[in-house]
């Protein structure tokens, strides 16, 4: 890799004296360029390989292998008035919590800021670097070991070259916001990733992921969390991807049969002998929990896919948005993405007649923040026209 590629120093941090100055340095930041760079291939928790910082002067590589308190680092994350910029930042969320136990605030999230400013919706980083620095970054370290020790020349190249580039883009990236007074708009959509991260952190809630969960009545999506909770937990525990414990289509068959005796295990897919003998009388001791829960305490059975008529309204809003958006120059799924064209359908598509006021609130829930000054007169218009038709 070209050493050209990089403008500014790059200094190496290894020491848990080093780091606690620069963290106190840069408590007076206004703006912190941050990335990480994990491995996770045989784990369930990412395994932080290296912590990179541009602070709009220099690249600073902080090595949590060499450094074994890091607690300097973790304050700087949730001081509120200092920007922490990232790139698509739930996996790096993720590696903060593991190694932290913090999540940042204040975040400015490059991506996002892109879809606000008329880049497309989740660019990558390399092509947004393209359309706005005008330079193509390399990608030969982008599966490299980052656990190794000593880093080559070429990853230490590759991890400074990340967040350089990423300062400059979110200068750039502010101007623009600001010059159209979309600044604000950013700012609420990392306050709502670092709230969803936060509730995906339910165990409770890990059913979701699954993808035919829809098709299980209420008394077997008891059955799937029940065990879905157990895979999640299991995995956390002994630290490996949750598909390393038992598949998703293996709990999918045992909530939709519910088994009650430990050799009917045999009979699914994926589950092999050895984990009937080490968790069998357990997984069937969580089915017949779920299977005799009162009825009244069943979850609530999970939306079905759309059919083919409530997919026309889907089709009709979704227009309507995207042209939105051509005017706005910003990308359609930042102003509605599919669930909430989904929700917006199973609120009206059956209500007769349709109450404006009730149309309002309904959207000012499921679209809400600045979204809803936006799209909710250009939605109610269509779900008004929709319905007149269909009557």
């Amino acid at each position: 890799m070209s050493q050209s590629l990089c403008t500014q120093e790059i200094h190496w941090v290894d020491t848990e004296k080093s780091l606690n100055e620069l963290c106190q340095r840069w408590q007076a930041s206004n703006i912190l360029a941050v990335d990480t760079e994990f491995m996770r291939s045989q784990t369930y928790y990412p395994i932080a390989g290296l912590i990179q910082v541009n602070d709009g002067n220099a690249n600073y590589l902080i090595d949590p292998v060499a450094i074994a308190d890091c607690s300097a680092f973790a304050a700087l994350l949730i001081n509120p008035t200092i920007i922490k910029v990232l790139h698509s930042c739930s996996e790096d969320l993720e590696v903060f919590q593991r190694l932290l136990n913090v999540v940042p605030v204040n975040l400015f999230d490059t991506q996002i800021a892109a879809a606000l400013c008329g880049y497309g919706f989740s660019v990558g980083y390399g092509n947004l670097v393209k359309a706005i620095l005008n330079k193509d970054l390399p990608k030969t370290e982008t599966r490299s070991d980052w656990l190794q020790r000593p880093l080559s020349a070429s990853q230490i190249e590759y991890a400074a070259i990340d967040v350089e580039d990423l300062f400059q883009l979110a200068k750039i990236l502010v101007l623009k916001l600001k010059n159209v007074d979309r600044l604000f708009w950013l700012t609420e959509e990392c306050e709502h990733i670092l709230q969803t991260y936060l509730e995906n952190q339910d165990e409770n809630k890990c059913h979701v992921r699954f993808k035919q969960a829809w098709k299980l009545n209420p008394q077997k999506l008891g059955v799937l969390i029940k065990l879905a909770v157990w895979r999640e937990r299991q995995a956390k525990q002994r630290d490996i991807p949750r598909n390393r414990v038992v598949k998703e289509h293996s709990l999918l068959d045992i909530a939709m049969t519910a088994p009650n005796h430990v050799g009917q295990l045999r009979r699914f897919d994926g589950i092999a002998e050895r984990m009937i003998r080490t968790d069998g009388e357990h997984l069937i001791q969580l089915v017949q929990e779920a299977m005799a829960v009162d009825p009244a305490d069943y979850p609530k059975a999970m939306d079905k896919p759309l059919t083919n008529s409530e997919n026309k309204w889907v089709k009709a809003m979704r227009a309507r948005i995207v042209a939105l958006a051509e005017e706005l120059d910003v990308a359609p799924e930042i102003l509605l993405k599919k669930r909430d064209y989904e929700a917006i359908t199973r609120a009206f598509i059956h209500k007769e007649p349709l109450d404006t006021a009730e149309i309002a609130s309904h959207l000012k829930s499921t679209v809400g923040g600045w979204r809803y000054a936006i799209v909710a007169e250009p939605l109610a218009d269509v779900i008004g026209s929709i319905q007149s038709l269909d009557d």
